[in-house]
């Protein structure tokens, strides 16, 4: 009886061990578990760092540069991120400006785009850090070899969708737009046309449609559209874009009268100019010689120039 109670007791004593073994190893299990948690969310900082790091390693700088940017402030790798962020930004420009002095333009709009796409910017006129500089410097590089002069590309949203590079010039090959035939400017908008779509159409047609807007020379805009032709004067389009925010009730009286005796006429060059400045992108400089192009007085066209935005 005595062996039969000890062997009871020996059973019972067993499985109290095996069980409490079990009960230390769910223990462990949970704990090592606990652990692992803990040291993901402690790397998830160094992760985003490495990250940028391979992507600066692999010349993709821009995406580097976010990466190090996103790096929290309570990260310990935090102060080396930030620095590294604008180094890597650095890079990202000197690389852009390598590839367009070289003439590899589909690369550099490659790159643009890839950073564009990166951080969901919907619109290349929206870019905190400029990305669109790319496009214009490469639109401006492009019209320099179809022969424009000292072109300036400025870039707008297009009316129904996608985005227009409009290129303001002093002519072509050295000659004035105003002696130059139709047949001439046609053969050279469409040349110019061809070139940003090779360039510039194509490597962003899976992000956004940018393609050729309008030539603007010597107070005139130069467009093709169904093979033809079309010439407006900087006034008629002034006109156009008056009645346009009329239309959209978008003109505002600006009742700023610090500058003394303001007239009617200041008022009428202001407006003026800032269709001239928000609507065609023109420079300060060649709104003020519009301006006095158009008949104001130098003291109008300094006025408007003084209460631009």
């Amino acid at each position: 009886m005595k062996c039969k109670i000890a062997l009871a007791s020996g059973i019972v004593l067993l499985l109290c061990i095996v069980m409490l073994a079990g009960c230390g190893s769910v223990s462990t299990e949970a704990s090592e578990t606990t652990g692992v948690i803990s040291a993901q969310q402690e790397s998830e900082p160094s992760q985003k760092f490495k990250s940028a790091t391979n992507y600066q390693e692999g010349k993709e700088y821009y995406k580097a540069y976010i990466l190090y940017k996103e790096v929290p402030t309570n990260a310990v790798d935090y102060k080396e991120a930030q620095n590294c962020a604008q180094k890597a930004l650095d890079l990202y420009w000197k690389q852009q400006d390598e590839l367009i002095e070289k003439g590899d333009y589909e690369k550099a709009i490659e790159y643009t785009i890839s950073s564009m796409s990166f951080i969901w910017l919907k619109s290349p006129l929206k870019s905190a850090d400029g990305l669109e500089t790319t496009i214009l410097e490469v639109a401006e590089k492009l019209a320099e070899s179809t022969g424009f002069t000292n072109p300036v590309a400025t870039m707008k949203e297009a009316p129904i969708q996608g985005y227009l590079i409009d290129i303001d010039c002093d002519g072509v090959d050295g000659i004035e737009f105003e002696s130059l035939s139709s047949e001439t400017i046609q053969s050279k908008y469409k040349e110019l046309d061809d070139k940003i779509f090779d360039v510039i159409y194509r490597e962003s047609m899976s992000y956004a449609s940018i393609s050729l807007g309008e030539i603007h020379a010597n107070g005139k805009w130069y467009g093709v559209k169904d093979e033809k032709l079309n010439v407006t004067a900087d006034s008629e389009k002034v006109k156009e874009k008056i009645a346009e925010r009329k239309n959209n009730s978008a003109i505002q009286n600006d009742n700023d009268s610090s500058s003394g005796a303001v007239t009617q006429e200041h008022e009428n060059a202001l407006s003026t100019a800032k269709i001239y400045y928000y609507e065609m992108y023109m420079s300060k400089q060649k709104i003020y010689d519009q301006l006095i192009y158009n008949g104001f007085t130098a003291s109008e066209a300094q006025y408007a120039i003084n209460h631009l935005d």
